[in-house]
């Protein structure tokens, strides 16, 4: 394998994403009922059946045969100083995927020249499918790579719009994370992985990119944490649509919809049963080469990058430092 080869690998999506829950059966439940997600097993049963097993994991997908969701019963111990409560990311893990083993290799061999620590373990919810690369990034978010070829996600990616219900998502889009040592995020993301930096706001958030999509991976300043996920849908006229559909499940919406300057596309936020903030967009920007590395796009005003409708929520601008 030459430098070279292992210098040019990067990720190419965002496969699934892991997360906490303090009621695995609840949030299970609400993705199912609320957002169409199925479960994703290779034993028998219905959804309801697997979740009467206490403490299980569960996978959900939309549709596909790869989940988009794993959903973790939430055991951790936190010390704490009997003042204040401490704050629980619920973010289990990243998967991001590579094409081929060749690529695996390439990227393990990547990392190990950076002196990251890395291990090669069973694949989150698909342990026949080969072991996936397992690392932390500086926050210490557990990260997985695994291999996922591009005609295997096109064939996934076609069949799940043929099978689409309605108001279901067609796909997991991207993640935001909050961090308290953005530079080094960043630096990690795009040296170590392969993103690139399709555009700043005030050196306090980043979105960056890993394939054609405008970004599969926000990263912010503040507390350590998962800001919120985002799903895709069609386009404008199914988003007034989810606005009603959230209505009448009595599903609060947090913001939106609205438009962001950043990736031009339309939103709307609210959260799932346990607090978590889930974005809706449609239409967001495209590269046309993905392997292309151009200067990030920067913005000076969080009004025209984060909404061009204008409404800000007060929950995000304190969040942010100037």
């Amino acid at each position: 394998m030459s430098n070279q080869q292992i210098q040019k690998v990067r990720v190419k999506r965002l496969v699934h994403i892991g997360l906490w829950a303090s009621d695995v059966q609840a949030q299970a439940r609400f993705y199912h009922r609320v957002l169409g997600f199925d479960l994703y097993t290779h034993a028998d049963g219905s959804l309801e059946q697997h979740l009467e097993e206490e403490d299980a994991a569960i996978f959900l997908a939309l549709g596909e045969e790869m989940h988009a969701l794993s959903i973790f019963n939430d055991t951790r111990v936190f010390p704490t100083n009997g003042r204040r409560p401490v704050v629980r990311s619920t973010l289990h893990h990243l998967s991001f995927a590579v094409d081929t083993d060749a690529e695996l290799a390439a990227m393990a061999a990547r990392l190990q020249m950076s002196g990251i620590e890395l291990s090669f373990e069973p694949r989150d919810g698909a342990p026949d499918l080969g072991d996936a690369l397992w690392l932390n990034d500086p926050d210490g978010n557990r990260v997985e790579i695994s291999v996922m070829p591009d005609e295997l996600y096109t064939a996934i990616s076609s069949n799940r719009k043929t099978r689409r219900a309605l108001l279901r998502p067609y796909g997991l889009q991207h993640v935001a994370l909050k961090t308290s040592r953005l530079e080094e995020m960043v630096e990690f993301y795009t040296e170590s992985l392969g993103f690139d930096i399709s555009d700043w706001l005030l050196r306090e958030r980043a979105w960056l990119r890993c394939n054609n999509d405008h970004h599969s991976l926000i990263l912010s300043e503040g507390q350590t944490g998962i800001e919120h996920v985002g799903f895709t849908i069609a386009d404008g006229s199914e988003l007034l649509g989810w606005a009603d559909y959230l209505s009448h499940q009595q599903v609060p919406l947090l913001w939106g919809p609205g438009h962001h300057g950043v990736g031009d596309d339309l939103f709307l936020q609210f959260p799932d049963s346990d607090g978590l903030h889930i974005e809706l967009s449609a239409g967001l920007s495209q590269y046309y080469d993905r392997d292309v590395t151009t200067p990030p796009r920067l913005w000076h005003t969080r009004e025209t990058a984060l909404n061009l409708w204008g409404a800000i929520p007060s929950w995000l601008r304190e969040e942010s430092h100037v």
